[in-house]
């Protein structure tokens, strides 16, 4: 069987400021190709995100943030097709003071029972000496605006983490809280002593999945027996899709593999596959999974990347728009991500 040449994708995902997000995604198909094997997800285990203001000219309003997304396009090699997607969650900003986070809380600021995310979309690219500015369009409070993040070169690391490849990423940005009508309102729009520019930091760490990754993962034994995911994917590759699928039944019914969580399984030999580029192979197993459960959330968040691999970008767009649809879509930066790559356009302001 002729395998693909696509790169390995990865699972669904910058923040900024008292509202930050970052993801790195290449633009329209017909404008640059989509290499999903330069995907980097943020480990939040490894990353940061701070921000701070002045008061009376002083820098002592600090905060940092705690809840995000984020999804990174990057290659050293074509550092141009570099973007980003991310989603920061509203009430994820936390300076440390009850009562100051309140307020930051509250309809003079970010007022996150109307406005519950902030996103930021980028893919605008600018080589500077120390590594690339990234601009795009920051949504706070269903406002938008042009943004830059300035970003020093990544380092990327093959195979780094567990057979995965590991990016580390720093970079800052500056935005005018008045640009977004924080704190424009109440007792804050009159005092002047309150800093306009917020300045916010992040490092941020991400992680690829590879094929080696997850055919340590996968193609081994456990418990005596060989994995039944390696066993899929095996077949697959030597004998065809209809083999495989023909394998699962078997297995499915055998006494040593009746037990699994085959649901699971049928998730992640579509995973190990589309990583490998077999993305047309891949989606069978999806949408037998999808089957069982039309909410299983490992198969719908891998649905679209395997369209992709595959070409299919019409059953993509379709996927998207309908997981879109889904109470859980705002856990998933790729979303946005694919669908702008895929048809050059998203409106953040569709989104929650």
């Amino acid at each position: 069987m002729e395998k693909k040449t696509f790169k390995p994708t990865t699972s669904s995902s910058f923040a900024l400021l008292v509202l930050v997000i970052i993801t790195l995604i290449p633009q329209a198909i017909g404008q640059k190709k989509i290499d999903m094997g330069d995907r980097f997800q943020i480990n939040k285990d490894g990353s940061y995100i701070t921000f701070k203001t002045t008061l009376a000219g002083f820098p002592v309003i600090r905060g940092s943030i705690k809840s995000y997304q984020a999804n990174m396009f990057y290659d050293p090699e074509d550092v141009m097709s570099s973007s980003a997607t991310i989603r920061i969650a509203s009430d994820g900003f936390t300076t440390s003071h009850d009562k100051r986070d309140t307020e930051l809380q509250g309809p003079n600021f970010l007022s996150t029972e109307k406005f519950p995310a902030i996103w930021f979309q980028g893919s605008d690219v600018t080589i500077t000496e120390k590594g690339f500015d990234l601009t795009g369009t920051l949504n706070i409070r269903n406002i938008t605006k042009p943004v830059t993040i300035n970003i020093e070169k990544p380092t990327v690391m093959r195979g780094a983490m567990n057979k995965q490849d590991l990016m580390m990423v720093t970079g800052k940005l500056q935005i005018n809280r008045k640009d977004f009508d924080l704190g424009t309102a109440g007792p804050w729009a009159a005092n002047p002593m309150f800093g306009d520019v917020i300045d916010i930091e992040f490092n941020f760490m991400g992680t690829s999945y590879t094929i080696d990754y997850l055919k340590a993962s996968f193609v081994n034994q456990t418990d005596g027996r060989d994995n039944p995911v390696g066993l899929v994917y095996n077949d697959v590759k030597e004998n065809g899709v209809k083999s495989g699928l023909k394998l699962v039944d078997k297995l499915s019914k055998d006494k040593n593999y009746k037990e699994d969580n085959w649901l699971s399984n049928l998730a992640n030999i579509g995973w190990i596959l589309m990583v490998d580029g077999y993305g047309k192979e891949s989606l069978p197993f999806y949408e037998m999974a999808l089957k069982q459960n039309p909410k299983h959330l490992p198969s719908l968040l891998r649905l679209a990347d395997a369209y992709t691999i595959a070409g299919q970008y019409d059953d993509a767009m379709a996927h998207l728009k309908n997981e879109w649809s889904l109470p859980e879509r705002a856990r998933f930066t790729h979303i946005p991500q694919l669908m702008m790559m895929i048809s050059g356009q998203f409106d953040l302001k569709n989104m929650k």
